[in-house]
């Protein structure tokens, strides 16, 4: 993950051509919002940046091209294949749009960043080395196979799925109708091929609340849906 980090995006492409280059939706917020300041603003980038599919994105869009002349047009100068979710990849299953993992990071290898290369090399090795014993520790408190944060946001997607209405479709396909924005908007889940037109389902690997409401409506648990 990058922001317009011009040398990187020469070397990336030719070490690693079958990557998925994003850029930090954090970063072009500072960027885009110099020109663009205020609350409602910075909220509906937000509402763009975090839409998992292009009809969620536009639906944000014409709400964001309400609140400036032109403000859309400046936003998608920037590509938005690199730091909106309706266009990553879905085999990755992450929906990360910044880099918040990197900038704790170097924060939190900041006192030793500025020593000899061997004793900053020793330092970040024993901080790692402790962290990850300390993370194993944790993962034995788990009480299922699944992590705490993904059961968080199962449990989110599960509160959401009673605004869901059912539409059967077949063995295996059911249309829901989502509420959850000032308007209702529709999805085609398919249990089998375990995907929604949605997307968040294929991006986090996590049943989304239409998936989980067309779950419950032929009596199966969506837990066992949750991606290894």
């Amino acid at each position: 993950m990058s922001d317009m980090q011009k040398g990187l995006l020469k070397v990336v492409s030719e070490v690693l051509p079958e990557s998925e280059h994003r850029w930090c939706a954090r970063h072009i917020l500072a960027n885009w919002s110099k020109d663009w300041r205020g609350l409602e603003r910075r909220n509906n980038f937000w509402r763009c940046a975090r839409a998992s599919c292009v009809v969620e994105l536009n639906f944000h869009l014409d709400s964001l091209n309400m609140l400036g002349n032109g403000i859309c047009e400046s936003l998608l100068r920037y590509n938005n294949e690199t730091w909106c979710r309706a266009y990553f990849n879905c085999d990755r299953k992450c929906d990360i749009i910044d880099n918040n993992m990197c900038e704790t990071f170097k924060a939190w290898i900041l006192a030793a960043r500025y020593k000899t290369i061997i004793t900053m090399l020793e330092e970040i090795r024993v901080k790692m080395m402790e962290r990850i014993g300390k993370l194993r520790e944790f993962a034995y408190t788990w009480i299922c196979d699944i992590s705490p944060i993904a059961m968080k946001v199962y449990q989110d997607n599960m509160a959401q799925s009673m605004r869901c209405t059912i539409k059967w479709n077949g063995e295996y396909g059911n249309e829901v109708e989502d509420t959850s924005l000032r308007v209702v908007l529709k999805y085609c889940v398919n249990m089998q091929a375990q995907t929604c037109t949605c997307r968040s389902w294929m991006l986090k690997g996590i049943p989304c609340a239409h998936a989980i409401a067309a779950m419950h409506f032929k009596n199966i648990d969506p837990i066992n849906y949750i991606s290894h």
